[in-house]
């Protein structure tokens, strides 16, 4: 049968041919080997290529020339499958051919050199050689260090629109400082691969350029929104005040992560401009945008961020709430105190009447919080009517709280209006005493007590001291 594959191998379809060269290539043998040399120039480049995949497997001497001839075979897929079988062989005398193809055009056969000589001890003789090297083996951070003599091969390399490492060689350009390495990545941030253009935006951070700031705003309106996410994020590293009224109108992009990097610059910009449109933010419906506007502001610490602040004290994400806590203190360490604190009762009380427990609760531990501030200043009773009035509203906002249906809020409004102290909110709280709930029952009796209430009758004293009496359990 190996005769009938010999005379298959002068057939005048590519594909028979194809096929014996890699039957005879699985069978190898001397007569193999020598009918395999007689198509290594063949017109069909599978068939070429097959020829050095099956010449690889035969391993013969004789296979060595044709092999190292066909690393100038112009198909890159043949030149990569000679260099593949040239390795399975392991011959010495191909090192310096192979090293020559550190410079072939196409990635694959490079890489597939560099594995070839690595396996064989080569090791490279010049600094231009390393620098092929570690171009050929995808280390593109290492050949940067031979800087001047890795830019022109990097950036060639950066115009190959089918090398899958575009996005690695802009990193290593933005590394070597060279000013035609910084022009090629410059020039990246336009590239039509949304990653290649990511990457050059994110180097920019150590381009010492005046021209830097324009094109991250020109890049704030790309296409893609990681490369305007990556921009907004430079132009906040790289501190350039021209940034912060694009960046403010980055505030409304459609894709959160956009808007997440915009507010996070802003905050390290630290710019009075950016504080009113960052209260605004607050209100975004993506809770990590929330997040990084209130530390935005507390980094900021413009007073008029206050009053947006105490509102977002009750975010539904506790997160928000925490952050905003301890932005209130870096502003003003004594925040609840402050004109600006009191004039978001208002928004405190609409959230009192939140559907969501935790926004409730917050909203009366806030509110419960103002009042007592309030109640502990000597100038109280001069307090003009609009305070008087937000007063009122804090203390209605507690009472309606007595009546909700969850019981952790009504002992929770149980236990900020005892803290008020006021006698004239006693009525309301007696009828606490009868409540499903234990320890809301004895969260109005210490209220009522600590307000210097008494009993009207003998079945209201019952009832208080019932509940002071009765020990509730851990539910």
């Amino acid at each position: 049968m190996k005769w009938w594959t010999i005379q298959q191998l002068k057939s005048r379809r590519a594909g028979i041919r194809k096929e014996a060269v890699e039957r005879l290539g699985a069978e190898g043998g001397p007569l193999a080997a020598k009918s395999l040399l007689a198509l290594t120039m063949d017109p069909d480049r599978e068939v070429r290529k097959a020829v050095m995949q099956a010449l690889g497997r035969v391993k013969g001497e004789e296979a060595l020339p044709p092999l190292m001839s066909a690393l100038h075979d112009p198909d890159g897929e043949v030149r990569e499958a000679a260099v593949a079988s040239l390795a399975q062989i392991g011959d010495q005398r191909a090192i310096d051919p192979l090293a020559r193809l550190l410079e072939d055009p196409r990635h694959e056969v490079r890489w597939r050199a560099v594995k070839a000589l690595d396996a064989m001890g080569w090791q490279p003789a010049t600094d231009e050689q390393r620098v092929l090297r570690s171009i050929a083996a995808a280390e593109f951070s290492k050949a940067a260090g031979g800087g001047a003599l890795a830019v022109e091969r990097l950036m060639a390399l950066l115009k190959d629109e089918r090398n899958p490492n575009r996005r690695s060689i802009v990193e290593a350009l933005s590394q070597i400082g060279d000013a035609r390495a910084t022009k090629a990545v410059v020039a990246a941030v336009r590239d039509a691969d949304s990653t290649v253009r990511v990457a050059a935006v994110d180097s920019l951070t150590e381009v010492h350029d005046a021209q830097v700031a324009q094109i991250l705003v020109l890049a704030l309106q790309d296409k893609d929104q990681q490369v305007r996410a990556s921009a907004a994020s430079v132009l906040g590293k790289i501190g350039d005040a021209k940034a912060v009224e694009p960046l403010i109108t980055a505030l409304k992009d459609g894709h959160w992560a956009v808007r997440k990097s915009a507010v996070e610059a802003l905050g390290r910009l630290k710019d009075l401009r950016a504080v009113e449109p960052l209260t605004q933010v607050l209100r975004d419906p993506d809770h990590d945008v929330r997040e990084v506007a209130v530390t935005a502001l507390g980094e900021i610490g413009d007073p008029r961020a206050v009053e947006s602040l105490v509102s977002s004290l009750t975010d539904g994400q506790s997160s928000v709430r925490q952050l905003a806590s301890a932005a209130l203190r870096k502003i003003d360490n004594a925040w609840e105190k402050s004109d600006a604190a009191r004039k978001a009762i208002p928004e405190l009380k609409v959230a009192v009447q939140s559907n969501e427990y935790w926004v409730r609760h917050s909203a009366i531990e806030v509110l419960a919080k103002l009042d007592k501030t309030r109640s502990s200043e000597p100038h109280l009773a001069a307090m003009d009517t609009a305070i008087r009035l937000r007063h009122q509203v804090a203390v209605d906002a507690l009472l309606n709280a007595l009546s909700d249906y969850d019981t952790d809020l009504r002992l929770a409004a149980a236990e900020a209006l005892g803290r008020i102290g006021d006698a004239r909110l006693a009525q309301p709280l007696t009828e606490g005493l009868t409540d499903a709930s234990p320890w809301v029952r004895q969260a109005a009796a210490r209220a009522l007590d600590k307000m210097g209430w008494q009993p009207a009758d003998d079945s209201e004293l019952a009832r208080h001291q019932a509940a002071l009496q009765f020990p509730p359990k851990e539910p």
